[in-house]
């Protein structure tokens, strides 16, 4: 596990992204950075963070970027044809559906950055 890797928390939804910072945190997390916008983790990409982000915000542009890294999760929603095309395009590692708990989050993203 490690908990220092800065991790980008991607949504629309300011409840989202406060949801997830708080599982986060309570796993021991804490160097976190929230956006709300496509263009903004287009700002802040490096490849030493971690991006946790939901589908909607998935564009062209950060797909070609996803597709050249390992650290990622995607978050989507069960059962629908969209979640199924990320899954073959990315790989089902890189793909975490509702509901999920803090702790399924949080092996997801050990796995990852493992």
């Amino acid at each position: 596990m490690n908990l220092s890797v800065p991790i980008i928390i991607c949504d629309e939804n300011d409840d989202i992204r406060l949801l997830l910072k708080e599982m986060l945190t309570k796993h021991g997390y804490f160097h976190l950075v929230e956006v709300h916008s496509s263009q903004e983790i287009l700002q802040l990409i490096s490849d030493e963070q971690f991006i946790l982000i939901h589908k909607n915000l998935l564009n062209d542009q950060i797909k070609k970027n996803l597709s050249q890294r390992k650290n990622f999760l995607i978050i989507a929603q069960q059962d629908s044809a969209e979640t199924v095309s990320l899954a073959a395009h990315f790989g089902v590692n890189h793909l975490i559906s509702f509901p999920y708990t803090s702790k399924s989050l949080v092996e997801k993203i050990n796995m990852l950055l493992n």
